[in-house]
């Protein structure tokens, strides 16, 4: 057994969430740096959640590469959603762009300012579930 931790595939610093009082949709804006392989998907942790369109963007020195979502699958069984998209994403920083319903505007703000690594955060938004993940994630909402 390797004594290593378990490197996430994706590590998040920041969910801007933006809650717009009688509107239907959440907007979720994770930025964050993707590790590993390169690869066409990212999956994000949710239970209960549709995601209903993802954007998802590239960022390293001068260069912004927006990549193209081409499909959204949910996999209740799994607790997931995965997000295709038609070309390589590689290790680096990205911004994701989630709508996203139904949402809990009142337990949301409860999160911000709070330890997630103790939160059932699929349950509230599409999310990175490993602790590795998570450990200095930061919440900000707006309304």
């Amino acid at each position: 057994m390797s004594s290593r931790k378990s490197i996430p595939k994706f590590k998040p610093s920041i969910y801007k969430i933006s809650v717009k009082p009688g509107r239907e949709l959440a907007e979720l804006e994770i930025t964050g740096q993707k590790f590993g392989a390169p690869n066409k998907r990212i999956e994000l942790c949710q239970k209960g959640l549709k995601v209903r369109s993802a954007k998802i963007t590239y960022h390293q020195k001068n260069t912004v590469v927006e990549h193209e979502v081409i499909r959204i699958n949910h996999l209740p069984t799994f607790e997931q959603v995965r997000l295709h998209t038609n070309s390589p994403l590689y290790p680096g920083n990205y911004q994701i762009v989630l709508e996203f319903s139904p949402y809990d505007a009142d337990k949301l703000k409860q999160l911000e300012g709070g330890d997630l690594s103790s939160q059932a955060l699929r349950e509230l938004l599409p999310s990175f579930d490993k602790q590795a993940a998570r450990i200095d994630a930061k919440i900000e909402i707006t309304n």
